[in-house]
């Protein structure tokens, strides 16, 4: 079968599917669709590397101006950038521009420059050579029909027997059809973005409307944005758009619009759906701060894309289910306010929008697809043994948009991060991380975001980054309990892992333990630092079944859980529970006398002493963490690790 009618295949029936049903039960599909059609995208631009003359200027300012009417595949268009040198004589300035796009001129204060456009550069020999630091401008006047491909940066194409154009640029698309410098290192800090089109047609585009006029038949829209954009995030649609306003009000009084261009069929539809926007934004200013770009707007444009974009401040989208809305708007915090340095890292980018979407899972709609959303998940990631979130090689494109890896496993490292660390640090920790100076409006990598929740968690994650982020696999568990006469329950706890590149996944597991007919229950965290590691605990009542990891805190399976004898030894000194909070239970049989009782850190220096015969103890004054106690009687003497949590 035609790949190219495959892929055209799936994005009439994803179409279909959005703009006849509204159902907010989660589903992986648009994962598979977003990845499946960002890697076309990065298919045929995989072979770019960024120009290594990036460096030699800022890139402060870019007004664009174009002429496009989307009947034809054209564009004509003059660039003005605004720069500063960056080194100590600059001589000329590099534009990255794809060959099938003509230059007619370039101009620096109405005098004509000399240019050479050849492999996809166009290089500007500067009239006067500039020093660090200076500023300056220049303006590119072009025009042509930029190259057409399946997965196109700038697509003609129809809805209800109208004509669309619009433009799609991750991850190196810009290139191909305006002049541009594609990096992942300099953000244009400001842009004006100026179409002109026949009357009936309207431009959406990134920032602010500031003026919408006609003359002659003509439209012209005038779109100013503020804020730092990466120049992948750069977009424009233009066809017979009608438009309407959400708004989502924010503690101050103030107003932030959510402006939607969307197909005149549409239209009512669409006004059913976009609500919803209200209340996911609501909560993603609660959990990572105030959206970016408040004070312009957030908006959405229809396209004809198998999926969404997150166009800065205004996302395309295909159509307005929940999932795909709240994934694209997560977006303008992870990928667009900060984005990623290199897409070893994608998952900063849709790792983080695909967790804030089962976010608004648990928070909205009532929580009630919250369950499912981790249980498709988690599904999901161990369908396969293998896959590390980290992208190696960075030329495999399906491993890049991976929705298992890249989307789903990125997503639930996060999760994992909150059972790990608790709601109150990890989030803390990302805010701290999106407010870091040094990447806020910029662009952030892995390390950056490790500093800051080893920082705020005053914790060492090398150790589960190494084996989530970098190692492959997942844990798989079996378990075995046995409980005697006085109801102390006794569990083992053993793991194989899914892939030879972990040999054993330190995590916490959460166990519940349930009465016949399940009339009780309740629920223990396993500190899982061993294989086969022992743990004692006091339920209260007969355990009749176990489950593990109940609430999908981890990515896992579970083989055995095994109910085996209680094996009596009458000389056997018990400590219980363990892990425990606040206090120990020391069980000394056969009248033996408790001599000594020690408590030693990790380092082997002894930390508490008890006196003799006590047999419970408290351990309330402890830091959580790993301990060694020394239970000495008038028979014997017990060393054992102890767990405080």
């Amino acid at each position: 079968m035609n790949m190219d009618w495959k892929y055209f295949l799936a994005i009439f029936l994803l179409i279909l599917l959005g703009l006849s049903s509204y159902s907010q039960k989660p589903s992986l599909n648009y994962i598979d669709k977003i990845a499946e059609s960002k890697a076309n995208l990065y298919l045929r631009k995989a072979h770019f590397s960024e120009n290594i003359s990036n460096t030699d200027y800022d890139l402060i300012y870019q007004r664009m101006e174009w002429e496009i009417n989307p009947a034809v595949k054209y564009i004509k268009g003059a660039i003005t950038s605004h720069f500063i040198s960056n080194k100590t004589e600059l001589e000329s300035i590099q534009f990255d521009l794809h060959h099938a796009l003509t230059i007619d001129s370039v101009k620096y204060k109405n005098q004509f420059l000399a240019y050479l456009h050849q492999n996809n550069v166009l290089t500007v020999s500067l009239e006067t050579h500039l020093n660090s630091s200076e500023l300056d401008s220049l303006t590119v006047f072009y025009q042509g029909i930029p190259e057409s491909t399946v997965s196109g940066s700038f697509v003609q194409s129809q809805h209800n027997n109208v004509p669309i154009i619009w433009t799609l640029s991750e991850p190196y698309g810009a290139m191909e059809w305006w002049p541009c410098k594609q990096s992942l290192s300099d953000k244009i800090d400001s842009i004006d973005i100026i179409v002109t089109s026949p009357e009936m047609y309207r431009t959406a585009s990134n920032g602010i409307l500031i003026s919408e006029k006609t003359n002659n038949g003509m439209r012209t829209m005038a779109w100013k944005h503020r804020y730092p954009i990466a120049t992948y995030l750069v977009a424009i649609a233009v066809t017979n758009y009608a438009d309407y306003s959400d708004y989502v009000d924010l503690p101050d009084g103030k107003q932030i619009e959510i402006l939607n261009y969307v197909y005149p069929e549409n239209l009512e539809n669409a006004k059913q759906k976009t609500p919803q926007t209200i209340e996911i934004m609501e909560l993603y200013n609660q959990l990572f701060g105030i959206y970016p770009f408040a004070d312009e707007k957030y908006g959405h444009a229809q396209f004809g894309w198998g999926g969404g974009m997150e166009h800065q401040t205004m996302s395309f989208m295909v159509s307005f289910g929940f999932d795909l809305t709240a994934h694209e708007l997560a977006h303008q915090w992870f990928g667009d306010y900060v984005t990623l340095a290199s897409w070893h890292d994608i998952w900063l980018n849709e790792g983080f929008a695909t967790w804030a979407t089962g976010l608004a899972y648990e928070n909205l709609l009532n929580g009630e697809w919250w369950p499912n959303w981790r249980q498709q998940l988690v599904q999901r990631i161990t369908a396969e043994s293998g896959g590390s979130v980290y992208v190696q090689d960075t030329t495999n494109v399906s491993r890049i948009f991976s929705g298992r890896l890249s989307y789903s496993k990125g997503a639930y490292l996060l999760h994992m991060l909150r059972w790990i660390l608790s709601d109150e640090v990890l989030f803390k920790a990302i805010n701290n991380y999106l407010q870091d100076p040094e990447i806020a409006n910029g662009f952030a990598t892995q390390e950056k975001l490790v500093y800051h929740l080893e920082l705020e968690s005053d914790t060492n994650l090398t150790e589960f980054f190494n084996d989530w982020y970098y190692g492959e696999g997942y844990p798989i568990y079996t378990l075995q309990y046995s409980q005697n006469s006085d109801m102390l329950l006794k569990i083992n706890l053993f793991q194989e892992t899914s892939h030879e590149s972990v040999d054993f996944f330190e995590m916490p597991v959460q166990i519940r333990c349930y009465s016949k007919e399940k009339t009780d229950s309740i629920d223990f965290r396993l500190e899982h630092n061993l294989n086969g590691q022992e743990f004692i605990f006091d339920p209260g009542f007969k355990v009749e079944e176990i489950k593990v990891d109940p609430e999908i805190w981890l990515i896992s399976k579970t083989g055995q859980i095994l109910s085996i004898p209680w094996v009596y030894n009458s000389d056997e000194i018990m400590i219980y529970p363990n892990p425990a909070k606040n206090y120990l239970n020391i069980f000394a049989p056969n009248k033996q006398e408790i001599k000594e009782i020690n408590i030693f850190d990790s380092s082997g220096g002894k930390i508490q002493s008890f006196r003799e015969n006590q047999n419970r103890i408290s351990i309330e004054n402890l830091s959580n963490g790993l301990y060694m106690i020394k239970v000495v009687t008038s028979s014997g003497e017990l060393i054992q690790k102890i767990v405080k949590q």
